[in-house]
């Protein structure tokens, strides 16, 4: 209030000195053109002159606000169409992860112009006609994407290669991925199609290398991992089985899982090993997996074994007897109790065994065995009750 007060004063002060100017001497004026010419006051020239300034002012403001109305209608419109597009691709993305195929299809391919499309459309786009089976509508999709630059050509080269694995064209897929650098082909989109089409084209050791940046990124599902896993590994072994080294190599290799109780990587090395002849091989494995575990397979594979080498494996075989509800691991060590001439300790195994599980190999074995030891009458016994048992 104070500053208004102030400017009122100033303005009232300098109004009266202007007055008090212009009625002491008003000055003169003379603007002349051609014939024609015009007289007067400063002080009306001069409020002529800023009454000019001030009309020319609002024509000016007049004008741009004009021609501003236009702009903002286009401004208007292209934020309705940008909104249109939105909604749209909203739909389609969303229709995409629906699994709706087609909806996505049109609604990505209605994207409206290339400003208001981003990178998504034309891949998505390919990838729903993809996904209906249409192979060659979502190639021509990308090629039509690649042609005017709306999309990274790594991407489209990803998508490519994804459309041609979807059909089964191997060698396409794989000039694709080959247009990738080095960095591109590191990417997990990029890892798990190179790993699907290494399955394809059973490039085992590929496959393997593949697997563990793929699981981790996890590209793929568990379920189909195990698989090219189980498979790429018995594939690999199945192609040693000219060489135990080999066999033997690729069985230290994989992976623990694949290893244990039940899996058909071990069962599948014992039989390299026993079909080449390799009891040195053989004898060793069966060692290393005693330390760890003993199942059948393990059994039937000692029992193959030379004598010389069925002696070594008494101290593996031992550790298990406690565990054995079979009684295969107390047939087994009865057999090396005949071998080391220990006629007592072979007869008390076989009769464990027996005891564990009454089975007509035991019954045998426990019978050959008091044979042996001159009780010819307990073993008839003994076969007669297992043949009774077996009618």
């Amino acid at each position: 209030m104070a500053r208004f007060s102030l400017y009122l004063v100033c303005g009232l002060v300098l109004g009266a000195v202007l007055v008090n100017a212009i009625s002491q001497d008003p000055g003169y004026v003379l603007v002349t053109w051609g014939d024609w010419q015009l007289e007067t006051s400063v002080w009306l020239a001069l409020s002529v002159l800023m009454l000019s300034l001030l009309l020319l002012w609002f024509i000016l403001r007049a004008l741009r606000t004009t021609l501003r109305v236009p702009r903002a209608l286009r401004r208007w419109l292209g934020l309705r169409s940008a909104r249109g597009a939105q909604r749209r691709a909203d739909k389609g993305f969303a229709a995409f992860f629906e699994g709706h195929w087609d909806v996505a299809e049109r609604a990505l391919k209605k994207g409206g112009a290339h400003d208001e499309q981003t990178l998504l459309h034309p891949l998505y786009a390919a990838l729903a006609a993809l996904h209906q089976g249409e192979s060659a509508r979502a190639l021509t999709l990308l090629q039509h994407a690649e042609t005017e630059g709306s999309a990274p050509v790594s991407l489209i080269i990803l998508a490519r290669a994804e459309c041609h694995l979807k059909t089964g064209a191997t060698d396409e897929a794989e000039r694709s991925l080959e247009q990738l650098s080095a960095s591109e082909r590191k990417t997990p989109r990029a890892q798990g199609l190179r790993a699907k089409l290494a399955y394809l084209q059973r490039d085992w050791q590929l496959l393997i290398e593949l697997l563990p940046d793929v699981r981790r990124a996890g590209t793929a599902s568990d379920e189909q991992i195990n698989v090219w896993e189980r498979e790429s590994w018995i594939a690999l072994l199945s192609e040693a089985d000219d060489s135990a080294s080999t066999a033997v190599s690729v069985w230290k290799r994989a992976p623990d899982a694949l290893k244990a109780s039940g899996q058909p990587l071990w069962p599948l090395l014992l039989d390299i090993l026993q079909q080449n002849d390799q009891t040195d091989a053989l004898q060793k494995v069966l060692q290393e997996r005693l330390q760890q575990q003993c199942e059948p397979a393990t059994l039937e594979a000692v029992n193959g074994l030379t004598d010389k080498q069925l002696l070594k494996m008494k101290k593996a075989m031992r550790r298990w007897r406690d565990e054995d509800s079979e009684g295969r691991c107390h047939a087994v060590l009865a057999r090396i109790a005949r071998l080391e001439g220990d006629a007592e300790t072979e007869a008390a195994l076989w009769g464990e065994a027996h005891a564990r599980q009454a089975s007509a190999s035991h019954a045998a074995g426990w019978a050959d065995c008091l044979r042996n030891q001159g009780k010819e009458t307990e073993a008839a016994a003994l076969e007669a009750e297992v043949l009774a048992g077996l009618r």
